[in-house]
């Protein structure tokens, strides 16, 4: 009887296995080759563990010393260490076309032809078990393979792009090859996006290339270009580095990474969508001195009197002041710009985030999707009892938080983010919760409305049929340029709303009359719905998203 038969029968004898399932992966075993073991595992009649524990208890065989193995160092080599960490892989030993790797688990039903495609080898798998895989990982790869690239126990990772202490430095692009290794290639992207002022990179997967493109505004220009095979090297290196391994397996993921440039760093926002072509990555780098300019852009969106009412409102010691728009990253840059600005003027305060983009010197900043076990209402409830003056909130989805935000509102100054469409719409849903009271008592301040509209596409205009206006508007008709886009340029428009006692609506049918009112209050500024036409008008922003807003 042969070893691997006379394992089958003992796995049986010990009740771990049936005369059937032995059957399939001995049939698996000879249409795909390979060991039994890979084969009973990821069929799903064993773990790892127990087949480990039955080889050494019943047969009397050690389980395999990966660390010892073959010729480790050098088949190490085939990988590079971010492939190898972020899948829980060791290549073991090479003979002739055949490249036997060792595994942690069978989770991803793409690694194996992953792999083959990176090595153009035959994957001879080796499951074995995790504790033993990463011994043999430090062993081979270490963790710190690349001194810039720095895993943190808490907090974002660190990705060092020059640091003259620690001698690292960024090559000049014209030093790589389309073979270097992720590591070098993003570091020289990112210094390279850095020194000529743009804040976005897109990295995208073509049929027969890896492409790294750089946007500013309207333009999305392919400045590198990289062998199609290093596709799952640069998203393993982003994945890991961004955390966004662990999480939840979705076609949209977001994470961050520090990013360090001598003794100044900056924030590193990592946007995953999975496409028809693979992995697509936005990388947005943030500043905090971005935010700090940005409020003076934003606030000539306003008038004199609007941004006089909206700043006195930010200054007041207790009561509540709404940012209302659509999920993206107008009504976020709002958020921090205001953040930006008011804190200068308060004692401790926080900011409740459920993904943050940045982060903000001397503002104590909480990121829901990093703390287990908690949500907005505790940590605004936490902040509270820290005796926070000032307390941000993004966003606000629920009855319960919008609840405790009003109760804090008797004891601070309160910044939330609802995502409404509007002013209006942002009442209404108070109003249909049971905030009555409260709105009437004076504790919400008033609401600052975001509206953010691709401009429209100086290459691909074609007109848009909108009976209810005197002139023309035109939308994107679709052109390359604009498809190879990863996010349509867009321009932001704010107006503000200031809810005082006397005109706040008590029923959900007086909003629009409150809101008249106060545009009245400020002496009838021109309204945010005349802006928009205006630049609509003159064939600025795109026609189509227009009409969606006012129905025209």
């Amino acid at each position: 009887m042969s070893e691997k038969s006379m394992m089958g029968e003992l796995l049986i004898e010990e009740g771990l296995l049936t005369k059937e399932q032995l059957g399939n992966a001995l049939r698996e075993q000879k249409q795909k080759g390979g060991r039994l073991g890979y084969h009973l595992i990821r069929l799903g009649y064993l773990n790892v563990n127990r087949l480990s524990q039955f080889l050494k208890e019943s047969m009397g065989l050690i389980p395999y010393n990966i660390s010892e193995s073959g010729d480790g160092s050098e088949a190490a080599a085939l990988f590079p260490a971010t492939l190898a960490r972020f899948y829980n892989v060791v290549p073991l030993e090479r003979k002739g076309n055949t490249l036997t790797v060792a595994l942690a688990d069978l989770d991803n039903p793409r690694l194996i032809p992953a792999l083959e495609e990176y090595t153009g080898l035959k994957i001879d798998p080796l499951i074995c078990p995790r504790d033993a895989v990463v011994t043999a990982l430090e062993k081979f790869y270490g963790f710190q393979n690349d001194p810039g690239v720095q895993y943190m126990p808490t907090g974002d990772n660190l990705f060092i792009l020059t640091s003259k202490e620690k001698k690292i430095h960024s090559l000049h692009w014209s030093k790589l090859n389309p073979d270097s290794s992720a590591v070098e290639w993003l570091r020289t992207a990112l210094i390279e996006a850095i020194r000529i002022g743009c804040r976005r990179l897109v990295i995208r997967p073509t049929e027969d290339s890896l492409r790294i493109a750089f946007q500013n505004g309207d333009e999305l220009e392919d400045r590198f270009l990289l062998y199609q095979r290093k596709e799952e090297e640069m998203g393993t290196l982003i994945e890991e580095l961004a955390r966004l391994k662990d999480k939840k397996k979705r076609a949209e993921q977001e994470g961050r990474i520090r990013i360090q440039i001598e003794n100044r760093y900056l924030s590193l926002h990592v946007h995953k969508l999975q496409t028809l072509q693979g992995r697509r990555y936005r990388l947005t780098l943030y500043d905090e001195k971005i935010f700090e300019r940005e409020w003076g852009k934003l606030k000539e969106c306003l008038s004199g009197a609007e941004s006089s009412s909206f700043e006195s409102a930010l200054r007041e010691p207790r009561g509540i002041v709404i940012i209302s728009g659509p999920m993206g990253p107008a009504i976020s840059g709002v958020y921090y710009s205001v953040l930006e600005l008011v804190k200068a003027g308060t004692r401790a305060p926080f900011s409740i985030e459920m993904h943050a983009l940045v982060n903000l010197s001397r503002v104590v900043q909480v990121e829901l999707s990093r703390v287990e076990e908690t949500t907005m209402a505790e940590q605004i409830t936490l902040a509270l009892k820290d005796e926070a003056d000032f307390i941000g909130a993004f966003p606000i989805k629920d009855r319960a938080t919008a609840e405790i935000f009003f109760l804090a509102a008797a004891k601070a100054s309160l910044l939330g983010v609802i995502h409404q469409g509007s002013a209006a719409a942002t009442l209404k849903w108070l109003l249909r919760n049971g905030f009555k009271s409260p709105i009437r008592a004076g504790l919400l301040k008033g609401i600052v409305s975001v509206v953010p509209v691709s401009k429209l596409c100086p290459h691909c205009q074609i007109p848009v049929d909108a009976p209810g206006l005197k002139f023309p508007i035109y939308t994107r008709q679709g052109c390359a340029k604009c498809l190879s886009m990863d996010t349509l340029p867009y321009e932001t428009f704010l107006e503000w709303h200031p809810i005082t006692k006397e005109i706040a609506p008590s029923e959900e049918g007086e909003v629009e009359k409150a809101l008249d009112r106060a545009k009245t209050l400020l002496n009838d500024p021109p309204t945010m719905k005349e802006k928009i036409l205006d630049r609509a008008r003159k064939a600025e922003i795109d026609g189509s998203e227009v009409r969606r807003l006012f129905g025209v």
